[in-house]
């Protein structure tokens, strides 16, 4: 292993990959990423991929602007395709209080530049037929939007890095961080020890842990969220036999759930309400590609909500429930940037839109990192 480097990203989840990427993409070849496992084995893995620009923060929404528009390059950058289905995304309204907060969110979305269609329940019909309208008061769409495969779009990543000098050490565990005394950071692993002027929390559900070496109690828990994927459907069977495009991702904010086609079936994602902590004190050392048990007797009101919505969902039988962690801050936004009161040690973390969120996270993170190298030439 590299003895020093410029910069140290712990975590291989998208998030850290994508910080990786964009450093070295800034110029900083000398950079290592340090993962405990696999690439993607925390929570990227089992991560639905939605990629939703709807967010009513300007900075957040730029970040998923950013994201959205990276995406689609990778391929022709890498040779990877990252999984991309841009197939546009709606979001019904139940209520006047919705479509009004839809009206005020437009506003932010013409700041951003962020594309924003709004549908009367007819149109929407046209491009859902197996919805059900009733009760829907109009919607709004975002062509642009979609989702993409999560471990594609982290390999892309990864190999965008290191084709410009990144190095990638996996099966490497972080053991301790220190600063020392010419500000320099000493990060320690099971595969030996690395110097460097910078150190980048990315890590995801280890969060807490990671700030505990460096005495930060980094505000970000992991909650039990879970989504279900059904049987094949005919109907939707029919349709891509026709030809005719996938309807798109469809979310009711009344109700609280994503929903859009996989594999000839549907994928539900329900956002439950009091959804139990887990990993409270960090995941066990062991922890790769875990999953908890199913639990749908909490999902029941939400399962029942979109059977109604579209019935075709309650017609077919579930293939697969993933119960997996994903982290939150108290208002859910993400911490970017410099961690107080350490010098050149930086935050990437709390990421409960991982996917979405992780190219703008790792261009906003280096762009950062750049203005304080430069700041630091002229002290």
């Amino acid at each position: 292993m590299k003895k020093t480097a410029r910069a140290v990203v712990i975590g291989g989840g998208v998030v850290g990959v994508s910080t990786l990427y964009h450093l070295a993409k800034m110029g900083w070849s000398d950079v290592v990423l340090l993962e405990r496992k696999e690439l993607t084995s925390g929570s990227t893995w089992h991560a639905a991929g939605l990629l939703p620009l709807f967010n009513l923060s300007y900075s957040v929404g730029k970040l998923h602007q950013y994201s959205v528009g990276l995406y689609p390059t990778l391929e022709a950058e890498t040779g990877l395709h990252a999984g991309l289905s841009q197939v546009t995304n709606i979001r019904l309204a139940t209520t006047k209080d919705r479509m009004d907060e839809y009206h005020y969110y437009a506003g932010v979305a013409r700041t951003i530049g962020v594309d924003v269609n709004f549908l009367t329940p007819d149109q929407v019909k046209d491009i859902w037929p197996l919805a059900n309208m009733d009760g829907v008061i109009g919607a709004i769409q975002h062509p642009d939007d979609g989702y993409i495969q999560p471990a594609d779009l982290t390999q892309a990543l990864a190999k965008g890095a290191r084709q410009r000098g990144a190095t990638i050490y996996r099966n490497t565990t972080v053991t301790g961080i220190t600063q020392q005394p010419n500000g320099e950071w000493l990060v320690s692993t099971d595969q030996g020890d690395i110097t460097c002027e910078h150190v980048i929390s990315c890590s995801g559900n280890f969060a807490r842990q990671t700030g505990a070496m460096v005495g930060l109690d980094i505000p970000v828990i992991p909650v039990e969220h879970q989504y279900l994927v059904t049987e094949q459907h005919p109907e939707i069977m029919a349709r891509k036999k026709a030809g005719l495009p996938e309807m798109g991702v469809l979310r009711e904010s009344d109700a609280s759930y994503y929903m859009r086609e996989e594999a000839g079936g549907l994928l539900l994602g329900p956002y439950e309400v009091g959804a139990p902590a887990c990993y409270v004190d960090g995941p066990d050392a062991n922890s790769e590609y875990e999953l908890f048990p199913d639990a749908l007797e909490r999902l029941e009101p939400y399962i029942v909500a979109a059977m109604n919505r579209v019935p075709a969902f309650g017609e077919v039988g579930i293939k697969k429930v993933y119960n997996g962690a994903i982290a939150y801050t108290p208002d859910g936004s993400p911490i970017i940037g410099p961690a107080w009161g350490l010098k050149n040690f930086w935050l990437n973390e709390g990421h409960s839109f991982g996917i979405t969120a992780a190219g703008g996270a790792g261009w906003q993170l280096a762009h950062d990192r750049q203005l304080e190298a430069g700041r630091r030439k002229f002290l």
